[in-house]
């Protein structure tokens, strides 16, 4: 195939741990094909990677579509949001060397670098793949230049659909959001895991990674949104405070509380019992702040005394959809048992477990504030929940919220 031009799209071993190439040949290339078409309308570059031999790759030759070998032989892609892991796909370990290579651009390719499952963006805009028979057109176009994907929605029920399902020219690894067949996406969400196709009437979803975000109550519990982010309401979810969420379920009666995200608790407070609807209560509240290891923290306010839930422990982790404790209405709060949610910027340097492994060694009276509340230094982050993607929009919004992952 030393006619063609290809993209400088080699198996690489990237730093961060991104993805492999397939070890299928090229009669055996999946449907997985589709991620290469030109990601959410932009030009992407991805910087911080190496080739599966460790030679850097540079950012210049990146672009959407062009996948790698990375770490743990799993395929990584460069998307508009950075280097995308490629759910469900392996590289190879040294079947395949294309040699006779160069890209788009007429810049050859090393055939050290390749291996089963490289994509390269050919001299005639297709994508071809390394397999053990050599390089293979997939049938898919492509280019580094190009800036227009333009998805369009092909089924006729609104809702959440993967670039794969129900969708032209758009990306298997990102989830649109569809109002109806032939139309536009309303708005659309990488997912750095993959996105999971569901069964028909149900919505599609982003694969759980770790860096990802679920509703903080179990599946079978139906949830209201109370208070949304920047609310007006209440003056409170504003300012450094702005991205927070008050959730409750009807009759505002206690429910489980279940971790967003995993991580580190670093301060828990669980004995008591108070609540009321003035400032002056503020410090009765029970709260659990877990540290996500990335600069951000979950926290977890007006917990019902008493409910801390086995195994969680000031200092210990938690994992994804681990419970943690009940929702109740301890410090200043009204209208009943709900929870408030937020994330926010880790306060560096901050004592930690003030209260004891338990929550239970300071004063019912006793809240730390100060090592872990969001300030104009340390702010809330918009973040998007798996189910929730519009989350981080803010509006003055409520009503029933959607199903839990968790």
């Amino acid at each position: 195939m030393n006619s063609h031009l290809f993209r400088q799209t080699a198996c690489a071993l990237l730093v961060l741990g991104l993805a492999a190439c397939s070890e299928a040949g090229p009669e055996e290339v999946p449907p997985v094909e589709e991620l290469s078409q030109v990601e959410q309308d932009a030009t992407c570059a991805c910087a911080d990677g190496l080739y599966h031999n460790r030679t850097p790759i540079p950012v210049s030759s990146t672009y959407c579509g062009f996948r790698v070998c990375g770490v743990g032989n799993v395929n990584f892609e460069c998307t508009s949001a950075g280097w995308v892991q490629v759910a469900g796909s392996s590289c190879g370990s040294g079947q395949c060397r294309c040699s006779g290579g160069a890209d788009d651009q007429g810049r050859p390719i090393d055939p050290n670098v390749t291996e089963c499952g490289f994509r390269v963006c050919g001299g005639d805009k297709q994508y071809y793949t390394c397999g053990t028979g050599g390089w293979t057109s997939t049938g898919v176009s492509c280019s580094s230049t190009d800036t227009g994907g333009n998805p369009m929605c092909l089924a006729s029920a609104p809702g959440a659909y993967c670039g794969n399902d129900n969708m032209a020219n758009a990306v298997a690894s990102t989830l649109y959001q569809c109002p109806g067949a032939n139309r536009a996406p309303t708005s659309s969400q990488p997912c750095p895991q993959g996105c999971v196709v569901a069964p028909a009437g149900t919505a599609d979803y982003c694969a759980a990674g770790p860096q990802s975000y679920r509703l903080p109550w179990p599946r079978t519990t139906s949830m209201y949104l109370t208070q949304d982010c920047n609310d007006p309401c209440c003056n409170d979810h504003v300012g450094a405070d702005k991205y927070a969420w008050d959730f409750a379920i009807a009759g505002s009666t206690g429910f489980p509380v279940v971790a967003a995200r995993g991580g580190t608790v670093t301060h828990l407070k669980m004995n008591s019992t108070y609540g009321c609807g003035s400032s002056g209560c503020a410090s009765h509240a029970n709260v659990i702040v877990v540290d996500h290891g990335d600069g951000t923290q979950s926290t977890y306010l007006h917990l019902k005394g008493g409910s801390l839930a086995a195994g969680v422990t000031c200092g210990g982790r938690v994992t994804q959809g681990q419970p943690l404790a009940t929702a109740g209405s301890t410090g200043w709060s009204i209208g009943g048992d709900h929870l408030h949610f937020e994330v926010s910027r880790v306060h560096t340097g901050a004592p930690t477990c003030e209260c004891g492994p338990t929550g239970q060694g300071c004063a019912t009276n006793y809240v730390p504030w100060a090592n872990f509340w969001p300030s104009t230094t340390y702010p809330t982050v918009a973040i998007q929940f798996e189910e929730w993607p519009a989350a981080s929009t803010c509006a003055d919004r409520g009503g029933p919220m959607p199903t839990s992952r968790n």
